[in-house]
């Protein structure tokens, strides 16, 4: 039936029609169309059936439907909820409008992040198998280029926050989303985190963030993950790799919020390899001198102990290296990293129970080690590596990491490497282990 007569066109004919041609514009067109009269804001917001909010979201964000079936048939884990059109689309509309406000009041900025934060839980998977990658044909996800959208244009990842909760929210954003941002060239965000990157190192190689308490990783007391130590891992290793030669200057993890994508990472999934540990894999690992490392936790250079100051000096140096590693599934009785983990650890999430995991690792200098360790499914649902390199069988090395992303991200694994033995005042630094094609060139370095 027509709305009315002695109207404007759009008045005049059926409401279904009406609605239709109101799918083709941009929601914020469609906001401001119903400000113009009551009619207008009756078409916009009284029909209960949701086909024009449906229809404006999936314009402009993945199709929730879809991506379930995705995850799904991926045998990704998944959350069956009701959709709510309307709902969805104006909270992720509204969360916009705060981040273009540098002014926002700070409960509106914690809400703009937690939605921002769903937002990369909820994008579709570059495919729909088992055998997937990150590769040209690939669809993006419509979901993640707004939200990569907004950071480059806004400061809200800049802007101060003061909860702890909105703290974490913030770190967890700036962890995933500076390493894309940096990557676009988008210069306040580059000059931030430059800004940042003595605070990120003093915070990386200050040995009170390293114990037990943490399992000497990247987490809290409770088990979960420190969220502002994997922002300051990542910062530390982008900026060392900035300094790179230019021979290996496009040696470094897939950037972009579509690397954060299950299964982009090359290889096969199944469910014996939820998590596409087998293959080839490239790691950095960055570390200081240990009697710098010593000087600046236990000196008073610089204004120390612990102060940023003490990287500001032109002869600090920290060492990049670049490792291959080659990891094959194996079963868990013939795995020395199981008498590592501890119970919570290793507790099973069906159908994603623990995998074990052995290999190889070889530095430029040719001389191989024997690395073994496991991937578990956290209750947060995030992949969570741990593990040991061995050399003449004694375990010397251990590493603790999070998956950066969704499980078999291509953007892959930051972390903490450490000694096995734990003892205190031992060495520390920040690694980054990402996927690579089984004929990606070894072309391995290390750089001071």
């Amino acid at each position: 039936m027509p709305l009315t007569t002695g109207y404007p066109d759009i008045f005049t004919i059926p409401v279904e029609l009406a609605q239709r041609i109101l799918a083709f514009c941009h929601p914020w067109d469609v906001a401001a169309f119903s400000r113009a009269s009551r009619l207008a804001y009756n078409l916009v917001y009284l029909p209960i059936d949701q086909y024009l909010w449906r229809q404006l979201f999936i314009a402009l964000f993945d199709h929730p439907t879809e991506v379930l079936n995705a995850r799904r048939e991926a045998g990704l884990p998944t959350t069956s909820t009701v959709i709510d059109w309307r709902s969805g689309l104006t909270s992720r509309l509204h969360a916009e409008l705060i981040a273009s406000d540098d002014f926002a009041p700070q409960p509106k900025r914690q809400y703009a992040l937690g939605i921002f934060a769903s937002a990369l839980q909820e994008a579709a998977p570059p495919t729909t198998t088992h055998l997937s990658s990150l590769h040209a044909s690939a669809p993006p996800s419509k979901t993640l280029l707004w939200l990569e959208r907004i950071m480059q244009a806004s400061r809200i990842l800049e802007n101060t926050v003061s909860s702890t909760d909105a703290n974490m929210l913030q770190a967890h954003l700036r962890a995933i989303c500076t390493a894309s941002i940096q990557d676009s060239g988008n210069n306040h965000t580059l000059a931030y985190a430059m800004q940042r990157r003595s605070e990120s190192r003093s915070y990386v190689y200050d040995l009170r963030n390293y114990g037990s308490d943490n399992t000497w990783g990247p987490y809290l007391v409770d088990g979960s993950i420190n969220w502002i130590h994997v922002e300051n891992l990542v910062n530390v290793i982008l900026m060392n790799l900035r300094e790179l030669p230019e021979r290996w200057a496009s040696t470094r993890p897939p950037l972009g919020l579509q690397a954060t994508r299950p299964h982009s990472a090359p290889g096969t999934y199944s469910c014996k390899d939820w998590a596409g540990v087998e293959g080839k894999w490239r790691r950095y690992v960055c570390f200081m001198d240990y009697r710098d490392l010593f000087a600046f936790n236990y000196s008073d250079l610089a204004d120390g102990p612990r102060h940023p100051q003490f990287f500001e000096d032109p002869r600090f140096r920290e060492a990049t290296r670049l490792m291959e590693f080659k990891l094959h599934i194996i079963p868990m009785q013939s795995s020395r990293a199981y008498r590592f983990a501890t119970s919570g650890e290793m507790t099973s999430h069906d159908p994603y129970p623990p995998l074990y995991f052995s290999g190889s690792s070889k530095g430029v200098n040719g001389n191989e080690a024997i690395v073994e360790g496991f991937v578990r499914m956290g209750k947060d649902g995030k992949v969570h590596w741990q593990f040991m390199t061995i050399y003449d069988s004694s375990p010397q090395w251990s590493s603790t990491g999070i998956q950066i992303g969704d499980t078999g991200s291509a953007m892959g694994v930051v972390g903490v490497w450490t000694t096995v033995a734990h003892d205190q005042d031992d060495p520390v630094g920040p690694f980054w282990l990402w996927k690579v094609e089984e004929d990606y060139p070894s072309d391995l370095m290390e750089y001071t």
